[in-house]
């Protein structure tokens, strides 16, 4: 049997309830038995993040804790740089074989980002993209695969396509957290309740 990994990577500043309610919804439809949760150390593509790292990966430790299907990945954390997927891909296949097949969960709305993303055509060799969908971006799919055709080729937007998984819409946002616990307003059900906790007692996102 084939192992097989998925990886759903992010800044998880701080790691909330969507990130996890997307991650079991496509865990459950494509049946897989584990999603492997990846902190980036370094986002090549967002600012710089307001937690530190380790932060970050307690949040996230605290907020998955009990979970059989989720765990975690360390290797961005502890390696130097810019958190680049390609290399977390390849360094996982160093780790457990060449043989491993391996799974990148994006949101739709990074699509259209693709192209700018490190070796991007090596890394669509490498590993298979899961698109996790939900609305507005379900109206806008059509189009921007198409977009895609251009500097990805035809066929790779085609096999984009059917990586495609729809999602429920979970409108909660990491930057509204912080704003809300910056000003001292709650964020109980935005986060499991050990994250909040800890946002609360460590004063993460305050000064």
């Amino acid at each position: 049997m084939t192992d097989r990994i998925v990886l759903f990577g992010g800044t998880f500043d701080p790691v909330h309830n969507g990130h996890l309610i997307v991650a079991r919804s496509i865990a459950e439809q494509l049946e897989l038995p584990k999603v492997m949760l990846v902190p980036a150390a370094v986002p090549p593509h967002k600012d710089s993040a307001h937690a530190t790292a380790q932060q970050r990966l307690q949040m996230l430790r605290l907020g998955i804790a009990g979970e059989k299907l989720f765990e975690i990945c360390e290797l961005e954390i502890s390696r130097a740089g810019p958190s680049y997927t390609l290399e977390t891909v390849r360094q996982l296949r160093r780790l457990r074989g060449g043989g491993v097949d391996v799974s990148v969960i994006i949101g739709a709305d990074m699509l259209e980002d693709l192209p700018i993303w490190r070796r991007v055509d090596e890394l669509l060799d490498e590993a298979q993209i899961i698109v996790a969908l939900r609305p507005p971006w379900d109206r806008q799919l059509e189009q921007v695969l198409g977009s895609l055709e251009g500097p990805l080729g035809r066929q790779r937007a085609q096999t984009l396509s059917k990586g495609v998984v729809t999602t429920p819409l979970i409108d909660i946002s990491s930057t509204e957290i912080r704003r809300r616990a910056r000003e001292g307003k709650s964020i109980r059900f935005l986060v499991p309740e050990a994250v909040e906790e800890f946002i609360k007692n460590q004063r993460v996102y305050v000064g």
